[in-house]
């Protein structure tokens, strides 16, 4: 059954009211300035001639020295100004800390992208609060485009000296026949939603791929309509889940439901939208 997907936008906002004014300010200048300096690190090493290591066994899962040693930045900073929080990565797993906070950490979302030199890349850092999102950071710093929401708001700017960013929102679409969607890829592990993943990029008015976070940041800011991705990790989606939620988007599981931790994800900037694919996809799930 298909639950209904609005819940997904106002989940959160109980969190807020924890917060005072200036709290939500410094903890997003500190999320900004952690990938800043994770930034200058990443940048140091794309596109330049690395060791590559597969995490993976049957499967190319790749990861560098660049990963870990942004991972590794962005703890030491968290631990700095956090100490008590938890903290879960990509590279270094968990460290389960003593308060109701987790700090989410992909260093790198998109590295098959880096080791490419395309720079569709980016760090991406958020908060969550007994597993509801608090704030989220995607951050290019190949483009210098650095994104976030939280508290209902969502901004993006490229210069980090800027003191104006812009506000961000997602925009209206009535329909998959007038919507551009991003999936990963044209083929998925997924063999249940192939063949409507399919069916909805046939419909879709432009399809888009192998975006990585960036697809929800264009999501976000009004140019892609749509987002589907399967097999998820919670380090490659908290981030941009809040992005999402904050520019007034949409997101949820394939189902329609919400909370979500990965898995397999939709995002939308219209409820119309969003509806449309959750049932194609609810077609072929049995």
């Amino acid at each position: 059954m298909v639950q209904n997907t609005k819940q997904s936008a106002d989940l959160s906002s109980v969190e807020f009211k924890i917060f005072t004014e200036q709290e939500k300010k410094s903890l997003f200048e500190n999320a900004i300035d952690i990938v800043y300096e994770a930034g200058k690190i990443t940048n140091s090493y794309f596109k330049q001639n690395l060791i590559i290591e597969n995490k993976a066994e049957n499967s190319f899962n790749p990861v560098t020295i660049a990963d870990k040693s942004a991972e590794k930045k962005i703890r030491e900073m968290i631990e700095k100004l956090y100490p008590n929080d938890s903290i879960v990565g990509e590279e270094y797993g968990e460290k389960i800390g003593s308060t109701d906070f987790t700090w989410i950490i992909d260093p790198i979302d998109g590295t098959k992208a880096f080791i490419s030199g395309i720079p569709t890349w980016g760090i991406l850092l958020s908060l969550i609060r007994n597993s509801k999102p608090i704030m989220g950071v995607i951050y290019q710093p190949y483009t210098g485009e650095l994104f976030w929401g939280g508290f209902g708001k969502a901004f993006k700017k490229i210069d980090l000296t800027d003191d104006s960013p812009k506000s961000i929102s997602v925009r209206k679409c009535k329909n998959l026949a007038s919507a551009i969607v991003a999936t990963s890829s044209p083929t998925i592990p997924n063999q249940i939603f192939q063949t409507g993943l399919t069916e909805i990029m046939k419909l879709s008015k432009l399809d888009r791929y192998g975006l990585d976070c960036y697809a929800y940041a264009m999501l976000a800011e009004g140019y892609i309509d749509a987002v589907i991705e399967v097999g998820l990790q919670e380090y490659d989606i908290r981030a941009p889940e809040a992005v999402v939620l904050s520019s007034g988007g949409i997101i949820s599981n394939f189902d329609g439901s919400y909370p979500l931790t990965g898995g397999d994800v939709i995002a939308s900037g219209d409820p119309r939208v969003h509806k449309q694919i959750i049932s194609i996809l609810s077609k072929y799930a049995g």
